[in-house]
């Protein structure tokens, strides 16, 4: 009956040890994300956010009413503080649908719908819109240090060029999937797929694509720590870190308090990242730091 019981023991031991081990092992994300501050709800589906560090003043997009392709002219850009305070509403009306937006030399560039809207920083200005030939959900921006401007077209599967203010088809077939989120990094694209979950390297001269990481539902906004790793996020509220090997770690998930998470940013100056929360109608940042 000793032996019996001893050698009962001993298999519960040996599984109990077994779990034990699986949880110690565990990898933990290099990072944690713990919120600074957020704003009041007056904000309308805001989807983008990005910061301008010559004004110290965050920009967000605000696609209030969502139209699909329809041009409903009720989307607007608003500016806050870098502590969370509203200070212009409605600093650029007369939008569409503004969803990703870009900095180069003073100027915001914003994508709405089938069109890219030029926008001064110094005054609020709208220095131009430049039509999209055929596009339809035209989602995130990106510039480059020329100061070409990149955007992506979820819905028809391409990747616009604005330059010398001219619009051309860039990529006609993005892998046959849905690009979302666009970042450029030196001499590559980063390309989040939200049909996919997939996020890809995309070599601007040969336009070869190299997977990078998976699993990330609905990927939206890129953004890079400084560090040479990434967030990536899932529209459903989730973000997650991505280290340069493309191993991620979910390191914030509001999925169950109905809070997305959309065109995300970091303010590297500030340490913040922006998370725009589409339909609760807020930014929340929040402070980003090494475990």
């Amino acid at each position: 009956m000793r032996i019996k019981l001893t050698s009962v023991c001993a298999l519960f031991l040996l599984i109990s040890t077994t779990g034990c081990n699986s949880r110690l092992f565990t990898s933990k994300a290099p990072v944690e994300l713990e919120q600074a501050w957020a704003t009041d709800n007056s904000l309308r589906t805001p989807e983008s956010t990005l910061y301008d560090a010559q004004r110290n003043v965050i920009y967000v997009s605000n696609i209030n009413k969502t139209s699909g392709n329809k041009k409903d002219g009720d989307g607007f850009i608003s500016k806050i503080s870098n502590n969370g305070e509203i200070e212009e509403l409605y600093w650029v009306s007369g939008l569409n649908d503004p969803r990703g937006m870009a900095l180069h030399n003073n100027v915001l560039y914003v994508a709405d719908v089938d069109a890219v809207v030029a926008i001064s920083t110094q005054t609020g200005a709208v220095l131009g819109r430049y039509d999209a030939e055929k596009a339809k959900y035209l989602n995130d921006v990106a510039a480059d240090n020329s100061g070409n401007i990149y955007v992506t077209d979820s819905d028809q599967k391409r990747i616009y060029l604005l330059r010398n203010g001219k619009m051309s088809t860039w990529m006609e077939n993005t892998d046959r999937e849905k690009p979302n989120g666009i970042y450029l990094d030196g001499d590559r694209m980063i390309i989040a797929f939200m049909s996919s979950g997939d996020v890809k390297f995309l070599d601007p001269e040969t336009k070869n694509w190299t997977k990078w990481t998976e699993g990330i539902r609905s990927a939206d906004g890129i953004a890079e720590t400084g560090t040479g790793d990434y967030l990536v996020s899932s529209w459903d509220g989730e973000i997650y870190f991505v280290n340069s090997e493309g191993k991620n770690w979910k390191i914030l998930d509001t999925k169950s308090n109905n809070v997305n998470a959309a065109d995300i940013s970091y303010a590297d100056r500030l340490g913040l990242v922006l998370v725009p929360t589409f339909n609760d109608n807020r930014v929340v940042a929040y402070r980003l730091s090494r475990r």
